[in-house]
């Protein structure tokens, strides 16, 4: 019997039928699985109809799978293509974006920005480099409801000049009843250019970058 083209074997006592590559079966190399196993079955005692139905079943099954995996990457194309829009179009705003870690480099200062739920009496920030260790801390008496923000100097509590790397802050305030009061730490910048990562875009803001999906504001003014 001549070899159907991709068929590497058939096994006629089993009806197994071996492809000559490795590669994912596709509608094509179903339709050949079929084909090998009609021509390799034994004439007094053909597949039976049921056998065949279910054949057909698992083709139409397969055939669907693919349409559906083709669909998924063409919405996951769109809706990426989409998010990258949205974010082209954060060039040149002004945005704020929730965290308490920043970079910064050497003999520089850093504006760390924080949102008051009412009233402090004491605000006290915590300033930690990135293995946890506290380097300064910053004590300031009454503050408004609203948005505060402080420029830090770069030194550590001793007045030594940090190096440049990655640090966070902590911010505690008490109203006048000693009652601790919500606090919310976020950065805010002008956006000056917008760069695609593999995992998700990120904006440019004060030289850094931020993630898009931190992003909770956005303004046209400063």
């Amino acid at each position: 019997m001549e070899m159907i083209p991709g068929v590497k074997s058939i096994d006629n006592t089993k009806t197994i039928v071996k492809m000559a590559s490795d590669e994912a079966m596709g509608k094509d190399d179903f339709l050949k699985l079929l084909i090998a196993q009609l021509a390799a079955q034994d004439p007094l005692d053909p597949m039976g109809a049921q056998d065949f139905s279910a054949q057909l079943a698992q083709f139409s099954a397969l055939e669907q799978m693919k349409n559906v995996n083709t669909n998924l990457e063409l919405i996951q194309k769109l809706e990426t293509s989409s998010q990258n829009n949205s974010a082209l179009n954060l060039i040149g705003k002004t945005v704020e974006s929730h965290g308490n870690t920043f970079k910064t480099a050497a003999n520089t200062s850093e504006t760390l920005s924080y949102s008051l739920a009412s009233d402090a009496e004491s605000v006290r920030i915590d300033i930690f480099d990135i293995t946890g260790t506290q380097v300064d801390m910053i004590k300031f008496g009454n503050q408004t409801q609203g948005k505060n923000k402080v420029s830090w100097d770069g030194l550590d509590k001793h007045g030594k000049l940090l190096p440049e790397g990655t640090y966070s802050y902590t911010v505690k305030a008490d109203n006048r009843a000693g009652t601790p009061i919500v606090v919310d730490t976020f950065s805010s910048g002008l956006v000056s250019e917008v760069v695609f990562g593999e995992d998700q875009a990120y904006a440019i803001v004060n030289g850094k970058e931020l993630p898009i999906s931190t992003i909770k504001r956005v303004s046209m003014t400063q």
